[in-house]
């Protein structure tokens, strides 16, 4: 499985995401904060551009795969996440 590399958190990077079910990450200058999951990444990106949710707006970059079983690989990537960190990404809720 493959992610796309890592990319500043713009516009014109979002632009270039396809219209795709796919896992994503969201991160800051160190550390992943967000990883989410969607049946159109590009959609889910733009909207979390244009959120006020003073943790996500602190993105400075993405990456995504995409995948058929996005909610499937989010939970993997979750739970990968909290094993190695002991936490979830600080910008996901708790579920």
């Amino acid at each position: 499985m493959s992610y796309s590399d890592w990319m500043p958190f713009n516009k014109e990077n979002i632009g270039k995401v396809p219209i795709k079910a796919g896992v994503y990450f969201l991160g800051s200058e160190h550390e992943t904060t967000y990883i989410g999951a969607s049946n159109n990444i590009h959609e889910r990106l733009e909207e979390h551009m244009n959120s006020t949710d003073v943790c996500i707006k602190g993105t400075v970059s993405f990456c995504y795969h995409e995948t058929l079983f996005p909610e499937a690989e989010e939970e993997k990537q979750l739970t990968a996440f909290q094993y190695e960190h002991g936490r979830l990404p600080k910008c996901n809720k708790s579920k």
